[in-house]
């Protein structure tokens, strides 16, 4: 077949067309990609998150619509599906199979988050943690808990935001301080605040509050950057009879007690080419001399010889070997991996509000969206998911596929038969009803 000349110029530079991979047809099935999420609306249940919520936490001026519990809900749900914006919340509002009835708008839900505007309410939210917490706690029953604290910036992407203010870096926004019990991965507690505000501020009154949601006798052990290098954190620990290792800032008075140290009280500390040597120091002010730990590392040569770069923590314990002190204040970097499940893998490195207290309460449920998650992973799932990131958990438990049937007034949810973690989510399941 000979094809003309001009047919030839028309289709010259155009593309052949593809065939689509696959056809997409719209249709009325109850279908759901978040097959896996309900287990964590069987977790709040068996936990009597609803009665927490709808006994503590009343900001509804009506009886009608929808209440406390269920607004909130909405919110968790949408931390724990991967959603970071009040229009995500609109996913789950039409998700028949998590949310079981409708949830409300996203601007519903915006005007539920501006009626946080009292200390009260933000205290009774704080309640409804708290308890879980403490369930989650008193359940598990450890001996000892190493307490971590630390802040983070939230960047507002702006300065019209209510409450924002410029950090130490330069950068706008918040700066949440949260208090971990490493052991676990728990956010014991938080202070939301601007971001100018000084890093280590109000580390007691967070550690006060964690002591009435931790067991009494658990023996307890504080660790800080040099944020907390404080005389009021030391005397509040030696109070509570709690041993702690803080970062020491490296003043003159402490540069001249390690530069007097004798070569021969140093010794190597693993295969970096560290040294490590102990003293006893008293800062002014402070009530006592303790015990500092201080690594040097070479850094180079001048002309009046070998140059070092010092780091030195405080301690009160005053047995134990230095090096096994020193690696387990280094643990204290496991941190900055629980502000990055709380920023990353939460959210909560985005705020959706120009209102300050709006922002304060988002994030709120925000952690508590991360302890009902910490609370999935070590009550309720085998302990090889002990310490997943909820990445792991979202994308391999929580999104699956499935179809929504009616039988006998029950619902069932159908899923596939070959999901690889299938028989791990029946497990969890399985632990959580029998919860009491």
């Amino acid at each position: 077949m000979v094809i003309p000349f001009t047919q030839q110029v028309q289709n010259m530079g155009r593309k052949p067309q593809r065939k689509p991979i696959i056809e997409y047809e719209v249709c009325d099935l109850s279908l759901t990609s978040l097959g896996g999420l309900p287990t964590i609306l069987e977790v709040a249940n068996s936990l009597g998150l609803e009665e927490l919520f709808n006994k503590n936490v009343k900001v509804k001026i009506r009886k009608s619509g929808y209440n406390e519990y269920q607004m909130a809900m909405t919110i968790i749900l949408t931390f724990l599906a991967g959603g970071e914006s009040l229009e995500d919340v609109d996913k789950i509002r039409l998700d028949e199979v998590v949310s079981g009835s409708p949830f409300p708008h996203s601007t519903t839900v915006g005007d539920f988050l501006r009626r946080f505007d009292r200390e009260e309410v933000f205290s009774a939210v704080q309640q409804v943690q708290d308890e879980i917490n403490r369930q989650l706690l008193y359940r598990k029953k450890y001996p000892f808990l190493t307490l971590d604290a630390d802040a983070f910036i939230v960047e507002s992407g702006g300065k019209k935001r209510q409450g924002v203010a410029m950090a130490y870096n330069g950068k706008v926004g918040f700066q949440p301080f949260l208090l971990f019990a490493d052991e676990l991965g728990l956010l014991l507690a938080h202070d939301f605040r601007p971001a100018n505000v000084h890093p280590g501020a109000g580390v007691t009154k967070l550690l006060d509050h964690a002591l009435t949601v931790i067991p009494e006798g658990t023996k307890l052990h504080f660790r800080s950057d040099s944020a907390c290098y404080d005389k009021d954190v030391v005397a509040y620990c030696e109070s509570k009879s709690m041993t702690f290792s803080i970062a020491a800032d490296l003043t003159t008075a402490l540069r001249a007690e390690i530069d007097s140290q004798p070569e021969e009280n140093w010794h190597p500390f693993g295969d970096k080419g560290e040294e490590v040597v102990q003293l006893y120091y008293q800062p002014t002010g402070w009530a006592k001399p303790y015990r500092y730990i201080v690594v040097r590392k070479i850094k180079g040569e001048d002309i009046f010889g070998t140059t070092y770069k010092f780091h030195a923590f405080v301690t009160n314990q005053t047995t134990g070997n230095p090096d096994w002190l020193l690696k387990r204040h280094r643990r204290h970097a496991r941190v900055e991996n629980g502000i990055k499940e709380v920023g990353s893998g939460f959210g909560l490195s985005l705020l959706p509000c120009s209102d300050y207290n709006a922002n304060r309460i988002w994030f709120a449920f925000g952690t508590i969206a991360h302890s009902l998650m910490t609370i999935l992973k070590v009550l309720f799932l085998p302990a090889k998911w002990a310490r997943s990131t909820a990445k792991t958990i979202r994308y391999r438990l929580f999104q699956i596929g499935g179809v929504l049937s009616r039988h006998a007034r029950k619902k069932v949810l159908k899923v596939p038969r070959g999901h690889p973690w299938l028989k791990d989510l029946f497990l969890c399941r399985k632990r959580i009803l029998a919860f009491s």
